[in-house]
């Protein structure tokens, strides 16, 4: 199961992927309404492609499911969020609340209405609706389900073992409807995700605290007895200090963590207690029925909730978004996170492209743009199978192709990836390199999308090399994820640590670490803003690529470059397989992007852009 900790290398996952396909019947033609003609929406698992089919599903159990309905004015809503982010524009960050999103680009209420009442007629009940519109959550009988849409449910079992159920075909609406619905979720519990942190192999237990009071101390760069680096390390040498000192440590913001598990409020608890962001109101949202108990992910959600608390550590609120891990949980967490309009988002779940598919990619991506019409900040963790991305410990395939990760290759989230950092004896800045591990050890995602054009904004020196062929190139910046030089998490919840010897002070890493310490930057970015009368930083990108093409770019980030020493990893080809792509070079490159920050810099440089 992809949501499973990667604690141990010691297993080899025998498995190919052969590539997704599509089976989309969008009715091309607006039929009036009253033409009962279905037409089909959606598409189906790719996971489907290379499963065994069981027979026919008879557990006829309560499906919960969502009708997800197109964006109007597209053509406008590309034009406003060029504006919103072109610091020339009379336009820039003038942000739209959510109830003026859903005036100008959301379905119309007649519409809504529409796909409600027919559902009601159909016998189902609706159990939620957004303000934008975008999604109808309901529930029902799976043979009602069946019957409805036209499709087979069935039990299959996939290469690795999982069973799971799944329609056979596209399902089918009436012609009227279908011409606005884009997609039917929840008629299957295929797709799961992941992104675990991975556990350092050089974790010194007999110089790291087990369970209880006593707090991690600071780690030593080299050696094979590295412990985590301690957020005071990371706070000096990616200069968050000077944020802190100036006073900028989360007061009067909000941000939200996207997660598919649960936690123990007594693990984070026992965190802070060391490491600063005790007082923090947390709250939970959960979704879709999930129990919010900590599962084989929580070591996950900790992550991100310590990471953030340690250098945010007075915030006004954290929201811990929980949802079931299946692509309907999924899908209405996103919902829920844009409807919240949360200003800040670190997500550290997804998969790859091929494993997503076309379809899902497409959904998400709405709710990414209005995000960023509204001014919503989103990281995303790129990934630890380097530019193998399907290439997954713990996950469903084997496949060694280059491929790039979902939802970070979406061109409205910032993906960040892995580097190695190491600090001077004062636990200043020193240097850094790509993080690549080898063959099981991990490395920092990045590469190019299967699905999404080369953003106008992703320009600068190294975004046209050698690979490029007209797609979105990730990632877009990076920071520390290399498990040797890795984070304290305390956690004992859920099995991804109870596994580990009980639980406790462990050392992890991962692009699941990068990304939350650059939300948590990202949060005192706008806290900054805020001071001075000034708007939230919303979609970074196209900020980030303007800083990192100018003279400002050797101040504001760390770039990675080719490393003298031959035996430093110069690429994110974990395998080895696909000869060294893609290598670190000077400016940005897909191994890392733009490299790392120096937090206080760059800060100061985003917020004097408007």
């Amino acid at each position: 199961m992809r949501s499973k900790l990667a604690i141990s290398s010691g297993f080899l996952i025998i498995l190919l992927l052969l590539g997704s396909f599509f089976l989309t019947g969008h009715n091309a033609n607006v039929a009036a309404a009253g033409q009962f003609t279905p037409a089909g929406v959606g598409g189906l698992p790719p996971l489907l492609n290379v499963s065994k089919l069981l027979g026919s599903d008879h557990s006829n159990r309560t499906l919960q499911m969502s009708v997800n309905l197109a964006l109007r004015n597209q053509g406008q809503l590309n034009a406003l969020l060029h504006d919103l982010y072109d610091p020339s524009s009379p336009n820039y960050h003038q942000f739209l609340s959510v109830a003026e999103f859903a005036q100008r680009f959301g379905p119309t209420t007649d519409q809504q209405q529409a796909v409600k009442s027919y559902l009601k007629q159909q016998g189902f009940t609706i159990t939620r609706t957004y303000p934008n519109h975008l999604v109808i959550d309901f529930s029902g009988p799976e043979s009602l389900a069946e019957q409805t849409f036209g499709v087979t449910i069935n039990d299959y079992q996939s290469p690795l073992g999982r069973h799971f159920f799944s329609n056979a075909n596209v399902p089918t609406l009436p012609a009227y409807l279908a011409s606005f619905v884009s997609f039917i979720g929840g008629l299957d519990n295929a797709n799961q995700f992941y992104h675990p942190p991975i556990a350092s192999k050089n974790d010194n237990r007999a110089n790291r605290p087990h369970a209880g009071t006593n707090c991690p101390s600071a780690g030593v760069s080299g050696g094979g007895n590295q412990v985590a680096y301690i957020p005071n390390q990371f706070s000096k040498a990616y200069n968050y200090d000077g944020l802190h000192s100036s006073g900028l440590q989360g007061a009067g913001q909000t941000v939200g963590v996207f997660e598919l598990d649960g936690y123990s409020q007594s693990d984070v608890q026992a965190y802070t207690q060391c490491f600063g962001g005790g007082s923090v109101p947390i709250s939970n949202v959960i979704l879709d029925g999930f129990n919010g108990q900590p599962g084989a992910g929580a070591i996950e959600v900790e992550l991100d909730m310590e990471v953030i608390l340690s250098m945010a550590p007075k915030l006004s609120k954290m929201i811990v978004y929980e949802a079931p891990n299946t692509t309907q949980g999924y899908n209405d967490e996103f919902a829920r996170i844009v409807s919240d309009r949360t200003p800040v988002i670190s997500v550290s779940w997804g998969d790859c492209e091929k494993n997503m598919g076309q379809q899902e990619v497409q959904q998400e991506n709405k709710f990414f743009q209005e995000a960023a019409a509204q001014g919503q900040s989103i990281l995303v963790a790129s990934g630890d199978s380097g530019s193998e991305s399907c290439f997954q410990l713990g996950g469903s395939s084997f496949d060694i192709s280059l491929n790039a990760d979902d939802p970070a290759a979406q061109p409205f989230v910032t993906a960040v990836g892995g580097t190695t950092l190491s600090l001077n004896s004062d636990n200043s800045y020193q240097s850094e390199h790509v993080w690549n591990g080898g063959l099981f050890g991990g490395a920092g995602g990045g590469g190019l999308s299967q699905f999404w054009k080369q953003p106008a904004w992703q320009n600068g020196p190294g975004t046209q090399n050698q690979y490029s062929n007209g797609m979105r190139e990730t990632p877009d910046v990076s920071l520390d994820a290399d498990p040797a030089t890795g984070y304290p998490v305390y956690c004992t919840a859920g099995s991804s640590c109870s596994g580990t010897g009980g639980g406790g002070w462990l050392t992890v890493g991962g692009t699941s670490a990068a990304a939350p310490m650059w939300a948590a930057m990202v949060v005192l970015t706008n806290q900054k803003a805020a001071q001075q009368g000034k708007k939230p930083m919303g979609f970074l990108n196209p900020a980030l690529y303007k800083i990192a093409s100018g003279s400002h770019y050797s101040s504001d980030f760390h770039d990675i470059t080719p490393p003298g020493n031959p035996s430093t990893p110069s690429n994110n080809d974990e395998l080895g397989f696909n000869g060294g792509a893609y290598p670190v070079t000077n400016g940005y490159d897909m191994a890392t992007g733009w490299g790392a920050l120096n937090a206080t810099r760059l800060a100061a440089d985003l917020v004097s852009m408007g």
